[in-house]
């Protein structure tokens, strides 16, 4: 059982033996997602891999549980990470621990609570339409698209418009450029053998400082911007938001240097795991017709083919259920790194202080204990009747705890928004013989992208379609946990009160190289 004295045992957890001194490096090599699940399914749901980076693989609810909220203290980050992330995004939320971190949510959270998000929504809105504006005559023609590229190019242009308002357009081109050069920095850091300090000129590191003095030049420009600025409560956007709202207990302002590393956090993994959670939902999209029938017939029931708002977020009930199943298969972060600063047991095992822990929320997701037929797509298993004993901790397709990302609402108030509006308008049809692999990056993403074709829905009124009753889980931490479009009471952020969390918090990797896994 988790959180033991450490004293009661010295065993070590079990796991494949390897080769000699190399363990299992190669298989990581290879397939790190292969090879965690055939070891959870040799092993069960605590393993050791051997190697020259020894790894412990936790998959159980009680154990994340342990990890993630009852003993979070004890497990940071791994220094590596940080350092690794931290030469992106600076001392932000992701990359900090301790005080420095609990200062920097105090002065967060408020910023992500429900009543400031209320007014992107209409900027969500509007990103998307243009998108499908641009749709149509890719449906026209008959041209394919990518959903993944799709994905990311709207996501990013969202989380533009929401930091800086007005004034992204000017610099939407190089910032879109810049923040793909940051992130394949930090996943090829992440899993380097070698990891070359940026000050070498080699071709990837100059790469990186060009688009990282792209991103500082333009962030630095609009904090100035913005201090120069009269403060308009009625236009605010995120920036200005962060920009003026001090630390409730100690009322200090957040610095430059702060108010660029929480901008540079949000722009690196903010928008990339909800751009790959969408792309995964297109696909749901064309091969599941049953379910996207379903959600279909709701969305035009409840919007009558006019654009969503957020009053109209709760009465999407089983397109809420889709969403959630699709996190549950591919959840944006696959895995998340700890490091417990003390000696500590687990599953009934021995955990010694500086252990390189990795937390799977893709191997947790498919456990058959807490899932039937834990492969298959069902959005109805997150019903009132069937969530009903679930483990909190079965479920983390963003983590959780005290740790949770204050972007919750936010994030998950964007996945509804573009996915009812794109079942109003598309019907969404894969490319035959295109390949679809996992690709286990910063985000669970898709190797070969999404390659898909476009036909327009003909009919954008609900009609005399008949939508069956989905009954919700009652209490606001259970719809938080699991996914809720709108932030419930506590703020998003304010740990296991508020439940589960989103897509800006961490995004950590085993030390070796990603997989290449087809999708089961």
């Amino acid at each position: 059982m988790a959180g033991q004295s450490a004293t009661a045992t010295r065993r070590r957890p079990p796991g494949p033996l390897g080769l000699p001194l190399l363990g299992s490096a190669l298989d990581f090599r290879r397939n790190p997602l292969e090879t965690f699940v055939s070891a959870w399914r040799d092993h069960g749901d605590l393993v050791q891999f051997r190697g020259p980076v020894p790894v412990v693989l936790v998959t159980h609810p009680d154990d994340l549980k342990h990890i993630l909220a009852d003993n979070f203290e004890n497990y940071p980050h791994p220094d590596d990470f940080n350092r690794k992330v931290g030469v992106s995004v600076g001392q932000g939320l992701v990359t900090t621990e301790g005080e420095v971190w609990r200062a920097q949510r105090r002065t967060v959270a408020p910023t992500f609570r429900r009543e400031p998000l209320e007014r992107f929504a209409d900027v969500m809105v509007d990103s998307t339409e243009r998108m499908l504006g641009r749709w149509d005559g890719l449906a026209r023609s008959g041209k394919p698209m990518d959903a993944r590229t799709e994905m990311q190019s709207l996501t990013l242009e969202i989380l533009a418009r929401c930091l800086f308002q007005a004034d992204w357009s000017r610099d939407a081109l190089a910032l879109g450029s810049a923040v793909a050069a940051q992130l394949e920095h930090i996943n090829a850091k992440l899993i380097a053998v070698a990891d070359i300090p940026e000050n070498v000129p080699t071709p990837r590191n100059r790469r990186f400082n060009a688009a990282r003095k792209v991103l500082d030049d333009t962030v630095y420009r609009l904090i100035a911007e913005r201090r120069g600025a009269p403060v308009d409560g009625e236009a605010q956007d995120l920036l200005s938001m962060l920009m003026h709202t001090p630390d409730p207990e100690t009322g200090r302002m957040m610095t430059d240097e702060q108010l660029r590393d929480q901008v540079m956090t949000l722009f690196i993994a903010g928008h990339e795991t909800v751009a790959a959670t969408l792309s995964w939902i297109c696909h749901l999209l064309s091969t599941r017709p049953a379910e996207t029938d379903r959600a279909r017939a709701e969305v035009l029931q409840v919007l009558g083919g006019r654009a969503p708002t957020m009053e109209d977020l709760p009465q999407l009930k089983y397109l809420k259920l889709f969403i959630q199943e699709a996190l549950r298969l591919y959840p944006p972060l696959w895995q998340v790194a700890r490091m417990p600063l003390k000696d500590d047991v687990l599953s009934g095992y021995h955990i010694p202080a500086g252990s390189f822990l990795l937390l799977s929320t893709y191997i947790t997701h498919r456990n058959p204990k807490f899932w039937d037929n834990p492969e298959g797509f069902d959005p109805e298993r997150f019903t009132r009747e069937r969530s009903a004993g679930r483990p909190r901790y079965a479920y983390v397709p963003y983590v959780g705890g005290p740790r949770n990302c204050v972007g919750m609402a936010f994030a998950n108030m964007e996945l509804t928004i573009v996915v009812a509006s794109l079942l109003q308008r598309f019907h969404l049809d894969m490319v035959p013989g295109h390949p679809v692999v996992m690709q286990p990056d910063i985000s669970l993403r898709a190797k070969y992208g999404i390659r898909m074709t476009l036909r327009p829905v003909t009919e954008r009124s609900p009609g005399a379609v008949e939508v069956p009753e989905v009954r919700l889980p009652d209490t606001a931490a259970a719809a938080a946990a699991a996914g809720c479009p709108v932030a419930h009471g506590a703020a998003a952020g304010e740990g296991e009160k508020a439940g589960g969390s989103t897509a800006v918090e961490e995004a950590p990797r085993c030390p070796h190289d990603p997989a290449e896994t087809k999708q089961e």
